[in-house]
């Protein structure tokens, strides 16, 4: 029977997989030299339906796959609405194929990889027995043994209306300290109390090690000295009135000639600053965000809505004229105000309507992944939700942890645990066991300092770690199998901070970490900062699926402001960490030797944080691929060039018990034992409750919505490629890009 309920469509979520590609013929080729650099170019589209003639002389036409389950993100289940036609026959037979498959997403190469592709079930409703069964031997010749690689991009913004996936809790919602400038101004920030140490082999000048800037101080009262660009800023005060310079004291000339101190030794003498105009020091001592508009805010219209977006701003800020109200975007969420000076208000929750109103293609789109109910949000979260695997061998895999004196651990409220405060690896104590998480693979051992093997599974307990604690992201690492030569782990976003939150999805738990100290007589302290939420400017890129540091220089030149330094007492040596604590480039981790060693080692990852190790990690779509190269190859060798008439159409779409529908001049039509109908008249056949009238209104309104994911998920796909040809600039505002910093 024909059911033609929406409900049994709505449970498909409609993947158009338009960039299948692979090793066997018919599919693109294996990825080689610049495409493995620009992996968005890289996917092949070959334009669908795609006709093959199969060894007996049959054609068979395959139309866009559709997803109807991801189970875990690890394995799928497609439907193909498909044509059959026998040799010597005039008239296809219509029907749909389901298919399964094991997944391995790689995010950085935009890539799901199928393998151990399988047909599950074969409905041709048109078809006599033994033509259904002739069928199906054609169909199982047709698929190939190989891998099969399809995009991440496009499979995520078609399922996007169809997975509804559950908010983190414990996140807290406290607005951070908003600086309002209307002229050029900087945000000079430390973490917690400002901290000095002596620079190395330089008598009397010393350097705040927690902030983000290079900042300097001389005296006893100290007078700072702060860099911006080429040019000096000194005060009196580090909260004072900061006024320039154009002559700097003697020690300065003595800076130790290394990286930490190439750009402020670059910056002598000190250039004067640009049409003498002194930008505004704002200073905070937490996590602070700074909004620099170019004089008064420049107003332009959204059209259709009642909002105005601020075109001569630094960041996203927005302006409702209905509520005469202020909106600010920054990690994720939204804060209101009444008047740019404050007092700002969580408004994630309560953001008007028209924020979903706003158009695509304009300067200040890119903000619709950070509003709840978009497409693009759902998308965002649905991306975050999809974890990044590798297989990790036993053997060939250790970690070597240290602290600053003696292990110190503190415990994580409201659990039986505790975690390492003195060192910069994430150590955990939990039922007597010390795990240690080091580049998404967690390792084991029965003392703080080892020796620690990978770990088979990690307890329950570990998962209870709340949102308030600085080693909450570790509760986003799982293991997914284990066998007796490796264990394959995975993570999800929530380890690079990226969270799912009041129906979008943000960065930063919003809780502030202070950062530890480790003071020895006779000796500066050592400091370890934690991540932040707020403080870098961060917001999300949707051609990446990441949150990106402002990285300019209303932040300072070195990220945000955890970006301090870690001092090592008994090597006089630090190291500035940039790269390693902000958002930019998703995730970097830092791992610094105590301070009986000399040697620091920075591990800066953009994408895959399995990339950062030197052996025995293999990511599992590297995996599949390398499991399945030596099988032979399929049977899609008989590629049948040109299209039948009856494939012509793009929008055919397929459900479960074997219907297929396809457009035509505006109507969607089901086929009915050789022929196309009406919906309408395909309706009258359903027993269910419901009225005819509206059980043709639900699936027509679930094919347009259908159409719709199909259609979006090309366009998101060559919004991602066209990202990746214009470089990381053509992913950000033409308003940030004055802000950058010159390279």
């Amino acid at each position: 029977m024909v059911r033609l309920t929406a409900s049994s469509l709505l449970r498909l979520g409609l993947a158009a997989l338009l960039a299948v590609s692979g090793t066997g013929p018919g599919f693109a080729q294996a990825q080689t030299g610049a495409a493995q650099q620009n992996p968005a170019g890289a996917q092949a589209s070959e334009p669908w339906p795609r006709n093959y003639e199969t060894p007996a002389g049959a054609i068979m036409t395959l139309h866009q796959p559709q997803v109807t389950e991801w189970k875990n993100y690890t394995s799928m289940t497609a439907l193909i609405a498909s044509e059959y036609k026998a040799k010597g026959s005039q008239e296809p037979a219509y029907g749909v194929i389901e298919v399964t498959a094991k997944t391995a997403a790689d995010r950085e190469n935009d890539e799901v990889t199928l393998s151990d592709l399988t047909v599950a079930n074969i409905n041709f409703s048109t078809l006599t027995r033994n033509q259904l069964s002739d069928a199906s031997l054609e169909i199982g010749k047709l698929l190939p043994p190989e891998t099969l690689t399809l995009s991440l991009t496009r499979l995520t913004a078609s399922l996007a209306n169809y997975e509804r996936l559950q908010d983190a809790p414990g996140f807290t919602a406290d607005a951070p300290t908003i600086f309002v400038s209307e002229k050029p101004a900087v945000l000079l920030q430390t973490n917690g109390k400002p901290t000095t140490a002596p620079v190395k082999g330089v008598s009397g000048l010393e350097f705040v090690i927690n902030t983000n800037w290079d900042l300097l101080a001389v005296g006893d009262p100290a007078t700072y000295y702060l860099r911006v660009d080429k040019s000096w800023l000194t005060s009196k005060k580090i909260d004072g009135t900061w006024e320039p310079v154009s002559e700097l004291p003697s020690d300065f000339a003595k800076l130790p000639d290394d990286e930490n101190w190439k750009e402020a030794r670059e910056a002598m003498p000190p250039a004067p600053l640009a049409d003498d105009a002194v930008p505004v020091v704002y200073y905070s001592d937490k996590p602070a965000e700074l909004v620099v508009i170019d004089g008064e805010p420049a107003l332009q219209p959204i059209a259709g809505t009642d909002l105005e977006w601020v075109s001569n701003a630094n960041t996203d800020l927005f302006r409702d004229t209905a509520n005469n109200t202020w909106y600010f975007l920054t990690s994720g969420r939204w804060f209101s105000a009444s008047d740019l000076k404050g007092p700002w208000s969580f408004a994630s929750e309560n953001l008007p309507d028209d924020f979903r109103n706003i158009p695509d293609g304009e300067p200040y789109s890119i903000v619709r992944a950070s509003v709840p109910g978009t497409s693009e949000s759902q998308e965002a979260r649905l991306t975050a939700s999809i974890p990044t695997t590798a297989r990790v061998s036993r053997s060939d895999v250790s970690v070597d942890v240290t602290y600053f004196g003696d292990p110190k651990f503190e415990r994580i409220t409201g659990t039986d645990m505790a975690y390492a405060v003195n060192t910069n690896f994430t150590v955990i104590l939990v039922g007597g066991k010390y795990f240690v998480l080091y580049n998404g693979v967690w390792f084991i051992g029965d003392a703080p300092t080892g020796p620690f093997t990978v770990a088979d599974t990690v307890p329950d307990e570990m998962y209870t770690i709340p949102p308030s604690s600085p080693v909450y992201n570790v509760t986003y690492v799982r293991v997914y199998e284990t066998t007796p030569d490796y264990v394959v782990y995975g993570y999800t976003s929530g380890y690079l901070w990226a969270f799912l939150a009041w129906g979008t999805l943000i960065y930063g738990t919003g809780y502030y970490y202070p950062p530890y100290w480790v003071y020895t007589p006779g000796y500066p302290p050592i400091y370890r900062p934690w991540r932040v939420t707020y403080g870098s400017g961060t917001y999300y890129l949707p051609g990446r699926g990441t949150f990106t540091a402002h990285y300019g220089r209303a932040y300072g030149p070195y990220g945000g402001i955890a970006a301090g330094g870690i001092y090592n007492q008994n090597t006089g040596g630090y190291i500035r960490g940039a790269r390693a604590w902000g958002p930019y480039n998703q995730a970097g981790y830092i791992a610094v030797r105590g301070p009986g060693g000399n040697r620091y080692w920075v591990a800066d990852v953009n994408g895959n944080i399995y990339k950062s190790w030197d052996r025995g990690v293999t990511t599992n779509s590297r995996w599949s691929r390398e499991n399945t190269a030596s099988k032979a190859q399929g049977q899609w060798q008989k590629r049948k060039s040109g299209q039948t008439s009856s494939a012509r159409g793009q929008n055919i779409l397929a459900d479960r018990d074997g219907n297929v529908f396809r457009k035509e001049n505006g109507n969607w039509k089901q086929h009915n034992k050789g022929s196309w109908e009406n919906i309408k008249s395909a309706a009258e056949r359903d027993k269910s409750a419901k009225t005819r009238p509206e059980r043709v209104k639900e699936l027509r309104q679930s094919l347009d919505r259908q159409q719709i994911s199909r259609q979006r998920s090309t366009q998101r796909f060559e919004s991602r490629r066209e990202s990746f040809s214009g470089g990381r600039s053509g992913l950000q505002r033409p308003s940030t890009r004055r802000f950058e910093r010159r390279r």
